[in-house]
Formats: C-alpha cells, sequence, structure tokens
C-alpha cells in the first residue's frame, strides 16, 4: 500500500465518521423538533374568573389558545360527545349510540356527563346511564330530563321519574298528526343528540290529533301541563271552530305564565283565538274587537303582556295598536303615529344583556323602540329570515361589512345563532351570503371584527369544528373529527383521541 492509497483510506473514514455524525445530528434535530411542537402545543389550562355567560370576552381579540383537552378515557365513557350544555353552573355532556333492533323504533342508549370546568382542568362529578325513544334531551332549571327520568345537574341524582315520558319528537306546531312539546326553542334538525331548553313553569305536550281520530282511542285529542316532576297539572281539550278547523295550544310565545291558543290555515297560517293559562288550564277569549282574522304575526309578546298591530289586517277601534294582558284582556289601544322602526324589524330584533342573554322587552320598551328606533339594551341585533334559513344582518342598527373576493368592503350576514363579546365587538359565526357564496353548512366558525368584518382567528388553528361560550373566557369545544394525523402527532391540535376541548383566549407572549 502505497502512502497516497492510506491517505485516501484515511480521508474515507473520516468522511464517513462525520456523515454519521451528520445524520445523528439530523435525527437528533427532528426528535428535539418534534418534542418542541408537543411542548408548544401543550393545553395553557383555565385561569379565568369563572363567569357563565353567552357572550365572549373581548379578550378573544387576541385569537385562541387551548385551555384543555379530554378524551373518552377521561370521561369515563365511549364514543364521542354528541351535544354539551351548561345547567345550574354544570357542563352536562351527552354521548351516545343507537341500538334497535325492531323495526321502526330505535332506543337511544347514552351517558350523561356532569363537568366542572372552573378549575385549572376540567373536573367529572357524575356519570348518568340512560335510555331514551329521542336523541333531543331537556333542560329545566337546575334539572335534565332524558327519557322518563328528571336527573339534577349539580350531583347526577335522580329526582322524579315519569309514567308518560315527553314526547320523541318536536314537532313543526302546524303539523297535527305530531306529538309534541311545546317550548321556546327547537332543536337542531342535524344529526346526534340536542338539549332543548324548557323555561316555563309547565311543558304542553299535545296527542297526535290524527290519532284520535282514528278509532283506536276512547278520548278525544288533547293537551296536557305537566310538572317538572312529572305530574300532571291540568288537561286542555282541543276543539274545533266553525270552520271545522282545530283550535288548540301553540308554541309560538308565553307571557307570565300564559300562551296563545289558536289554529292554522290551509297555508301553514296561525291565527289567535284565545289565550291559555300554564297555571290552572283556564281559557281566555282574545279581547279585542277586530274584523277578519288576526294572523300571529301581528301579536308581539312582551314579559308583561301583549302587543296587537292592526295596521295590516283589521281597524282596532280605529287604532293602531292594542296592548292586551298576559290574558289576552284589553288594557288600551293607542294610535301609533310616529314609525321609525317598521313591525317586521321589531319582531326579527333580539335584544341582549351584558351576559348574552335574550331580553324580552316590556310593552312599554317595545312601543318605544317602535317609535324610536332604538333597542331596548345597549345590545340588540336584526334577523333576517330566508328560504335558506335565518342569519343577522345588523348590530345595533349597523349593517355587517366584510370584504369581498376583491378586498371591497360589501355588507354581509353571518348566521343567527352567532356569539357576540360583550361589547359588540367580535362575533363568532361563518359569514354568509355575501362573504361566501357557496355557504357550505361544515365551514368552522371565525372570529371576526363586527365594524369592519376583518377575520381575527378562526377555531380551525386549534383543530375546534365547532364552539360554544360556557364562561365568558372559555368556549367548550367539539374537535375536527378527521384532523391531519401527521400534523397530530407533531403536537398540533387536537391530540388524538380528543373528544372535547376548552378554549381561552390566547396569552400574551
Amino acid at each position: 500500500m502505497t502512502a497516497s492509497d492510506s491517505a485516501r483510506n484515511f480521508l474515507v473514514s473520516v468522511l464517513g465518521f462525520i456523515r454519521e455524525r451528520k445524520l445523528l445530528v439530523a435525527a437528533i434535530a427532528v426528535v428535539l423538533g418534534i418534542g418542541l411542537s408537543w411542548l408548544i402545543h401543550l393545553p395553557t389550562g383555565y385561569s379565568g374568573h369563572a363567569h357563565p355567560s353567552q357572550a365572549i370576552s373581548t379578550d378573544f381579540s387576541s385569537g385562541f389558545s387551548v385551555a384543555w383537552e379530554m378524551t373518552s378515557k377521561d370521561l369515563g365513557v365511549d364514543g364521542p360527545i354528541a351535544a354539551t350544555t351548561r345547567v345550574d353552573g354544570v357542563l352536562v355532556a351527552v354521548t351516545g349510540k343507537k341500538d334497535g333492533s325492531s323495526k321502526g323504533a330505535t332506543t337511544s342508549s347514552g351517558t350523561l356527563i356532569g363537568i366542572d370546568p372552573s378549575g385549572s382542568t376540567p373536573t367529572v362529578l357524575w356519570r348518568h346511564e340512560f335510555n331514551s325513544e329521542s336523541d333531543t334531551l331537556f333542560t329545566w332549571d337546575d334539572s335534565i330530563i332524558a327519557g322518563g327520568e328528571t336527573i339534577r345537574a349539580s350531583d347526577g341524582t335522580v329526582t322524579a321519574t315519569r309514567d308518560s315520558p315527553l314526547p320523541t319528537t318536536v314537532g313543526y306546531d302546524h303539523d297535527l298528526g305530531s306529538p309534541r312539546v311545546l317550548s321556546p326553542s327547537r332543536p337542531s334538525w342535524g344529526d346526534g343528540a340536542s338539549f332543548v331548553p324548557i323555561t316555563s313553569s309547565v311543558v304542553v305536550t299535545c296527542t297526535s290529533i290524527d290519532d284520535s281520530r282514528s278509532g283506536d282511542r276512547d278520548e278525544g285529542p288533547s293537551c296536557t301541563g305537566w310538572h317538572k316532576d312529572g305530574t300532571q297539572a291540568w288537561n286542555y281539550a282541543v276543539t274545533r271552530n266553525a270552520d271545522r278547523l282545530t283550535v288548540q295550544p301553540t308554541g309560538v310565545a308565553t307571557v307570565d305564565d300564559h300562551l296563545i291558543v289558536g289554529h292554522y290555515e290551509k297555508n301553514y297560517d296561525l291565527y289567535v283565538d284565545s289565550f291559555l293559562s300554564l297555571v290552572d288550564g283556564s281559557v281566555t277569549d282574545l279581547g279585542v274587537a277586530f274584523s277578519g282574522r288576526l294572523s300571529i304575526d301581528n301579536v308581539y309578546a312582551t314579559s308583561d303582556g301583549w302587543i296587537i298591530n292592526g295596521m295590516s289586517y283589521s281597524q282596532l277601534e280605529d287604532d293602531d295598536i292594542a296592548v292586551l294582558n298576559p290574558d289576552g284582556s284589553l288594557r288600551e289601544t293607542m294610535a301609533l303615529t310616529t314609525n321609525s322602526l317598521s313591525w317586521r324589524t321589531l319582531i326579527t330584533t333580539t335584544c341582549t344583556d351584558t351576559d348574552g342573554q335574550a331580553v324580552q322587552p316590556t310593552t312599554e320598551q317595545a312601543l318605544a323602540a317602535l317609535r324610536t328606533g332604538h333597542g331596548w339594551t345597549p345590545m340588540c341585533s336584526n334577523v333576517v329570515t330566508s328560504g335558506s334559513g335565518s342569519s343577522i344582518y345588523a348590530l345595533n342598527g349597523r349593517w355587517f361589512l366584510a370584504a369581498d373576493e376583491d378586498g371591497t368592503p360589501t355588507y354581509t350576514e353571518y348566521e343567527q345563532g352567532s356569539f357576540f363579546s360583550t361589547d359588540g365587538s367580535l362575533i363568532l359565526s361563518v359569514p354568509k351570503i355575501s362573504v361566501v357564496k357557496d355557504f357550505d353548512k361544515d365551514n368552522i366558525p371565525t372570529l371576526h371584527f363586527t365594524r369592519s368584518g376583518k377575520q381575527v382567528a378562526s377555531l380551525s388553528q386549534v383543530g375546534a369544528r365547532s364552539a360554544q361560550p360556557f364562561y365568558d373566557d372559555l368556549l367548550i369545544a367539539t374537535p375536527v373529527p378527521k384532523r391531519n394525523i401527521f400534523l397530530r402527532y407533531l403536537g398540533g391540535y387536537p391530540h388524538p383521541d380528543t373528544v372535547l376541548m376548552g378554549i381561552t383566549p390566547r396569552r400574551a407572549s
């Protein structure tokens, strides 16, 4: 071997040594990079003041951070979370899957979980297994109604059982062939379970009108008032008017434990006939003299009575407005000489308090809104309804703006049910119509400034698909189900097996 060969071999050995070390260094760098990514994406924990609210904190203007993540194992259940809600300060989640063997009848077997999210990490308080013929669950004061049971939210205790569970479906009011519960809101018609809040002192259920005429029943069709403990309050016999149209309680609105009794025409328009007391089931006829029929579109519920607009349908003793007491008796009539706010705008306006809870106006506040054009709280939103659903188009009388594809500010709308910040400067929602031309219901909500429409952040940035406020500074979110596995294992949210997330404002770095 020559000297040159020896030198060459030595050089090859040195280069091989360096190459091996480079590969080792690269491998170490990759491992450290993954570890650093996981450290960056560790949940920050919740450290807020735990103020229950349907409005979001202005601190979200800095964006989103993940406070915590929970897996099915953490919750002590199998399967994903179907729905969540807040009941008496407790986060209540439901999970389950349908088990059905008999044709045409399915039973939803699931688990209710009570969670305290007020600490740095959430705590499971209780679990309760239930069986129900419906995916719709009801909340009532401090309790949840699932199947034939009333469950107290604070500790999961069953406080009452029902011989006759609430109906398995919540049908449209004009669908006279469907049993239903009359409540202020309806569940979403999407997949999965939903919680429907009951805010009245008594729940009204109505038997199927069609079934009562089939000969299989001895009694006539009726509606029944039920207390929260499952006991019967009263029974109302459904009648028919001179035109053979069914006269029955409706779920339009409730005023001081009274609701409207009416009938539906063939075009599904509802007309007022009388008023039903939820306390004792007594009925009072409409206490206003008018010509022609009075549509529900011209009856507005306030916190202390009803306002009837006679301008479109009839002359109310030559006056424009009639004010009724909760039982339908006439309080006064008046001419509305100055109408700064249209009637249609009034009945599609929702005003909220500083916690984002809807505030029903008094009669005087509603009349003042008609005269002046101003709402009855500092923050009011306006809703428009079309064939594609309902959307919010204005806040405090100002239309929403957002940049279109060319960057030009243009009017836009947001989904009804969007969440505003406490001062109205932020909105968490999906833009509709003007900004998203081909609207996709699976679009993930984003946070926007309401004045400019400029986007602040998207829930997709933290791996969440949807969210709703629990506290003003804590959103309860569901994770994106099909997150890129590469991103998940690099530390991006959500982490594997996450079924529930808590989202807080981004902390200043």
